[in-house]
């Protein structure tokens, strides 16, 4: 924007962004309502280029149309050319996914490495698509950790209570106990956390 030949015609940045969206309306245009149908008429008006914009009507002054490119640089570019991003030393465009609370993160992340071939199927082939970061690595080793930590935990109480009692019955008691009131917790938790 110009904010000089803004001001000469008695223009606001506002009057400007309402021209805009009321160029690009994406709705119902109307209907036809007969007996037995109804059809909505439907148009497209998105403006996608430059050239598109540049005859839009702003404003009247004087009797005379105020286009965009009389209070205004109309180009094609990127909508914010202060950002931009890398990969190691490629220029590129960064996509960050992020689960919605409450998401398994893991299950997230392997759906997408799943769906990853069918979006480099519909790219150009020179478009490379990789991944930069996955932070489920650091999430699957603490869960693996985790698990061998409750298993070594079972196996140590089962041996101990072995030691003291020295009985299979009163060992084979506690080796079913133990690991089913871990699952009962777990379960109770997961439930309440779902409710």
């Amino acid at each position: 924007m110009n904010p000089v030949a803004l001001a000469s015609l008695g223009l606001t940045l506002e009057d400007v962004r309402t021209a805009l969206v009321q160029a690009n309306v994406n709705q119902a245009k109307g209907s036809f309502d007969g007996r037995q149908q109804a059809y909505s008429i439907w148009a497209n008006d998105q403006l996608l280029t430059s050239a598109d914009y540049k005859p839009l009507v702003v404003a009247y002054r004087n009797g005379a149309p105020v286009r965009l490119t009389d209070i205004a640089s109309v180009v094609d570019a990127a909508e914010n050319v202060k950002q931009a991003a890398w990969m190691n030393r490629t220029p590129a465009v960064i996509v960050n996914i992020q689960r919605q609370p409450g998401a398994n993160i893991i299950a997230v992340a392997d759906r997408i490495k799943r769906l990853l071939p069918q979006l480099r199927a519909s790219l150009p082939s020179t478009v490379k698509v990789s991944t930069l970061t996955d932070r489920t690595t650091t999430i699957r080793a603490s869960v693996r950790d985790v698990e061998f930590e409750l298993m070594l935990t079972i196996a140590l109480v089962v041996m101990v209570i072995f030691l003291f009692l020295r009985t299979a019955a009163g060992t084979v008691i506690p080796s079913v106990a133990v690991p089913l009131s871990l699952v009962g917790t777990f379960g109770s938790s997961i439930s309440s956390a779902s409710a």
